[in-house]
Order: C-alpha cells, then sequence, then structure tokens
C-alpha cells in the first residue's frame, strides 16, 4: 500500500467519519457524524493516507495550561485515532510525532494528552499526571445549602454559552482551557441522550455555573460529564443542585473538582458505604488519565516561583522526540530554581547533577510526583539531598485538568 502524511483536508471528512466509527468512537447517528465534522472544521490535524484513503488521524488543538498563578501556551494532542486497516504502520507514531513537534514549532510550552493506555506515549517523551478521583454517591448525602437561585437547563444549543463559561472559568494549577469553542460544541453533541444540563445565569444572563451529564434511568445514576464554575460560591450552588437532584436521583458520578475534597461535604460517608451490600458500593475510582510534556524548556522553568532557599542543579536531559522541524530538548543544562527561576544551555560545574528523561522531568515541574518518588518508579536520578531539595522547591497542587480532552 502506498502510505502518504499530510495535512487533514474536508475532503477526508467521509473516511474519517467512517474510521470513527468503525473504532465505536462515534455511533451511526447523524448527530455524532455532525459532531465530528464541527470537531474538524478548521483544526490543526494531519492524516495517515493508505491508496488514498485517510486511515489514521491526530487532532491539536491550541490553549493553555495553568502553572500555579500563570498560564502557559498548550498543545493538546485532542484525537489519536486509527482505523482497522490502517494498524501495525506506525501510523498513529508517525502523526503523533509530527503533530506534538508542530505544537512545539507553533509556540506551546507544553504538550498534553488523554492516553489509552500508559506506555505508549512515552516514546514521546509523555508522562502522567496524579490520579482523577471519581465520587458516586447518594446526592442526599450532601451536607450543602440549597442554591441561592432559581437554576436554569442548559442544552446542546447553548453550546456557545459553555464555551465562554469555559474560558471564563475559576482555573486551579493544571486546568486547561482550549482555544476553540467548536470542541465545546462537539462535545455536548457527542454527551449520550438522555442529555441532562443545568446551570445558573448573573444578572447579564451569562451562564456563572453550569453542570452536564447523562442519566442511564429513572433512579440514576446520573454522570457529570463537564462542570464548571466562575467562583466558589458559584460551585455552592451546583453541589446545591445536584443535592436537589435527591428526591429522585439516588446515584451521582462525579469527578472531584480541583483543590476541594467532596467527602468532606457528605453525611456519614463511611456508613454509607459500609451499609451496602458489597456489590451495590458505589465504586469510587483514581486513575491517572492523561499525560503532558515541556516543550519549552526555558517557558516552563520560569513559570515556577519559589520564595524558599535557592535551589541549583545541573541537568542531563534526554528526549527521545527529535524531528526535522524540531529537535527535542536532550542536553545539558544549568536550572535555578527561586525567586526567579531560570535555565541556561551547558552545565556550569560544582552543582549536583540530575539525570532525567523529559517524561519524568515533566511530571516533577509539574508536581505530579515529587523527585524523591520518581527516583524509586521512574527515569530520574540525582543525590539525595538534591531530591529533597527538590521535593520542597516544587510542591506544587496536583496538576488536574477540569475537563476531558
Amino acid at each position: 500500500m502506498d502510505v502518504e502524511v499530510r495535512e487533514y483536508q474536508p475532503s477526508d471528512l467521509p473516511a474519517v467519519t467512517r474510521l470513527w466509527r468503525e473504532i465505536h468512537w462515534i455511533d451511526d447517528s447523524d448527530r455524532m457524524a455532525r459532531a465530528l465534522e464541527v470537531f474538524l472544521d478548521g483544526a490543526d490535524a494531519v492524516v495517515g493516507v493508505l491508496d488514498g484513503e485517510a486511515e489514521a488521524l491526530v487532532h491539536r488543538t491550541p490553549g493553555v495550561i495553568r502553572y500555579d498563578d500563570r498560564d502557559l501556551p498548550l498543545a493538546a494532542i485532542t484525537a489519536v485515532t486509527t482505523s482497522v486497516i490502517g494498524r501495525n504502520r506506525g501510523l498513529a507514531t508517525r502523526l503523533t510525532r509530527a503533530s506534538v513537534a508542530e505544537g512545539a514549532r507553533a509556540g506551546a510550552a507544553v504538550a498534553a494528552l488523554g492516553m489509552f493506555e500508559q506506555g505508549f506515549y512515552d516514546r514521546f517523551g509523555f508522562g502522567s499526571c496524579p490520579y482523577t478521583i471519581q465520587l458516586d454517591f447518594d446526592p442526599g448525602d450532601l451536607r450543602v445549602a440549597a442554591p441561592s437561585a432559581t437554576p436554569v437547563r442548559v442544552t446542546r444549543d447553548d453550546w456557545a454559552d459553555v464555551a465562554d463559561l469555559m474560558d471564563r472559568r475559576r482555573r486551579s494549577h493544571g486546568e486547561v482551557r482550549l482555544d476553540r469553542p467548536q470542541a465545546v460544541r462537539a462535545e455536548l453533541d457527542w454527551f449520550e441522550d438522555p442529555f441532562l444540563g443545568f446551570g445558573f445565569r448573573d444578572d447579564a444572563g451569562r451562564l456563572r455555573a453550569c453542570l452536564v451529564g447523562t442519566c442511564a434511568a429513572e433512579n440514576g445514576p446520573f454522570r457529570v460529564g463537564l462542570l464548571a464554575y466562575v467562583d466558589d460560591a458559584d460551585l455552592h450552588d451546583l453541589l446545591g443542585l445536584l443535592r436537589s437532584l435527591s428526591a429522585q436521583i439516588r446515584r451521582v458520578c462525579l469527578v472531584e473538582p480541583a483543590r476541594i475534597q467532596v467527602q468532606d461535604l457528605l453525611d456519614r460517608p463511611i456508613r454509607s458505604h459500609d451499609l451496602l451490600e458489597p456489590d451495590h458500593r458505589p465504586p469510587h475510582s483514581a486513575m491517572a488519565w492523561y499525560q503532558l510534556r515541556i516543550l519549552d524548556l526555558e517557558a516552563c522553568v520560569a513559570a515556577r516561583r519559589w520564595p524558599g532557599e535557592e535551589v541549583a542543579f545541573d541537568l542531563v536531559l534526554r528526549d527521545p522526540l527529535s524531528e526535522p522541524t524540531w529537535p527535542g530538548l536532550s542536553g545539558e543544562y544549568t536550572v535555578t530554581v527561586g525567586e526567579t527561576s531560570t535555565v541556561e544551555r551547558g552545565h556550569r560545574g560544582g552543582f549536583p547533577v540530575l539525570d532525567a528523561d523529559v517524561s519524568s522531568l515533566s511530571r516533577l515541574w509539574f508536581g505530579a510526583r515529587p523527585a524523591s518518588g520518581l527516583a524509586v518508579t521512574a527515569d530520574l536520578s540525582g543525590p539525595p539531598e538534591l531530591l529533597d531539595a527538590l521535593d520542597r522547591a516544587l510542591l506544587l497542587p496536583p496538576p488536574l485538568p477540569g475537563l476531558a480532552f
């Protein structure tokens, strides 16, 4: 078969639609197909073509990722798909390498993606981020006040309002904002029916909080797939809204928002869990589902401001990704972490040496895992005194994206 790698073209849509249906990313409905067309319209995407047909696609969406209290430009790899015909030909590898390198060349400081399995994307320098926690609970157990206002329905037709809220929502360390509102429109269309969306609007009519999900049956579970809010009072209103569902809904499935511990707001959570028969206990889960990697080392290092004692070290960095359009980050550097953090090429000498691959360094720098832990489980090593100092200097909240991509 003749193999070609090139940019996605609108004429590829029928082949890509067939591909996505073949791998069960979308069903046979017209709504799902239209959502895919919206998702691809004007997007940064590359395809692998076999005998004139697109049999693989990698999709990239620009955005920003929060690092502490500032934003860094992000290249989000928002789809990696290969048909049955196109598999075992290295297409996903070639397209992903090209897409990540192009994101770096376009100015992104960080790349991130959702993984189908841990391991495959390590070959591009990606490292796993912390666990995302999903809680299942009876909404009647929430110890929160009723909402301060009457909720409104949020439908798929409100996608522009939801996209606007996603841009304005409160974001903590690691949270992602995607630049293309079409991504939100497509995501809402991809929610399974019955689609349920509720929220609150401010005096100007703008959404200040919303949650969107689907409900499997009359009594639930209600699975919340999107939750966004402008400030903490809005979050309380959303939790109060969930509690109001308890007259009918017996179970809510919710990814825990950043900064809070939902169990703090549940009435007798351990007793409620233990009173259930084992086969009916809510399946709380914790799973690392997304990965990231540094693309612009200088920008990422500069984003860290550490008020404690300055930490300086020589870095030996290995990057498995190197493309004709972008050479990757392999090399030797001198890094200083302090009130003003810096990185420069070469070793000054006299500093302790940190040896790491870019996957491990990315996890360390974003606070996904401490240096001392990565030295046990990942490709990172250095003197114990340096690892301890980095544990303190890079102590950050867990980097949670706040949306699925």
